[in-house]
């Protein structure tokens, strides 16, 4: 039979948990393992890390156990966030990279601070995430189009300026002959 636990938080004590409860809510970020615990039928409290079941873990499962961020898993690709889809955040940067910038931000704000979620699902049935290559990729992206958009500004402003010369040369001798016209 598994042992149940008690957690206390604050002024308050949860349970009975199982030992996969305890994994699960440190995995999730609902605990730390400096959490006070103590075993059903035990009236001593100690901290999560001090239990010899966590003792007995290999030290890296449990280093990535206390280090893995709280995170949503969906099944439902329409209950996924559109910013945090892969087909709107796709459309997003290749859109905005070759045509409208300020959308490639936009997509590239998303990737580098959510999971982005693609269609396919896993073994268990939860969608796929984006792998972590893709943020390398984004930020090549942005500067690529950086230099693009600066390289396009500097070719506007070499060829506008002598033009805007003539122009502005043609509207005072324009003005000139107009108030000598008037005046007379």
């Amino acid at each position: 039979m598994e042992a149940n636990y008690y957690i206390s938080k604050g002024q308050k004590v949860v349970g009975p948990c199982s030992l996969d409860d305890l994994f699960s809510y440190l995995a999730y970020g609902s605990m730390r393992d400096s959490d006070l615990v103590r075993r059903e039928g035990s009236t001593e409290w100690t901290p999560l890390r001090s239990l010899e079941e966590f003792q007995s873990t290999d030290p890296a499962t449990a280093r990535d156990i206390t280090t893995r961020r709280r995170t949503a898993r969906y099944r439902d690709y329409t209950k996924v966030p559109e910013n945090r889809r892969g087909s709107v955040i796709l459309m997003r940067l290749i859109v905005g990279f070759f045509l409208f910038p300020p959308l490639l931000w936009k997509g590239a704000i998303c990737v580098f601070q959510d999971r982005i979620y693609s269609g396919k699902t896993d073994a268990k049935g939860y969608l796929l995430c984006w792998p972590r290559w893709i943020e390398p990729v984004v930020s090549g992206m942005l500067v690529l189009n950086g230099l693009l958009c600066a390289s396009l500004v500097w070719w506007v402003w070499k060829e506008a300026t002598p033009i805007a010369r003539e122009l502005a040369a043609f509207f005072s001798t324009g003005i000139t002959d107009l108030q000598d016209w008037l005046g007379k």
